[in-house]
């Protein structure tokens, strides 16, 4: 049941300083594509390897919710509280061999994936990936990153209160940056 509790942190983090917002944010994709994650999470949480099965009956509308919103992560990534995604519209895909902590921040045409390469991308807490950048694994991230637009990060950083930009994403001195 923690994935409820989760997304109770999500639904905080999408209204933010406006708790009037609920009926608006209701209505929208992130809101859905969240909610449907949280759930799809719950599920395969309760009924381990059998949800495989499950899915292949729920998959149609599954497939019909995926295009509506835009939202694609795999009911085996684990995403901690306060999940936001911004700007749907360009899409977003996250690998289920991914392990993300709190307050993930996604703008919009962003990829969480892996290579063929064997391992799990592990992303810290309070993380956030500018417009269409995206991290491709297997590697792990520190706390507090923020990565820049159309950045691609390639490799590990180990590192808290990291900026990442570039192809392939390198760190800039934040001290120099206003």
């Amino acid at each position: 049941m923690s994935q409820f509790k989760f997304f109770k942190k999500d639904l905080m983090r999408m209204l933010g300083k406006e708790k009037w917002r609920v009926i608006i944010i209701f209505f929208s994709r992130t809101f859905l594509g969240i909610l449907w994650y949280r759930i799809d999470r719950s599920l395969f949480l309760i009924l381990k390897k059998k949800y495989r099965y499950i899915r292949i009956i729920l998959s149609p509308f599954f497939y019909l919710l995926q295009a509506y919103t835009n939202i694609d992560i795999h009911y085996e990534t684990s995403i901690g509280p306060g999940l936001l995604i911004l700007h749907t519209a360009v899409g977003i895909v996250v690998s289920g061999r991914a392990k993300i902590g709190e307050n993930l921040t996604l703008t919009g045409g962003n990829i969480i994936g892996m290579s063929a390469k064997k391992g799990f991308l592990i992303i810290g807490n309070n993380c956030s990936l500018g417009a269409n950048a995206c991290i491709i694994g297997p590697l792990q991230l520190g706390n507090n990153i923020s990565i820049g637009a159309l950045a691609c990060v390639i490799k590990s950083y180990d590192a808290d209160n990291l900026t990442l930009v570039g192809v392939p994403a390198l760190p800039i001195n934040n001290s120099k940056n206003i």
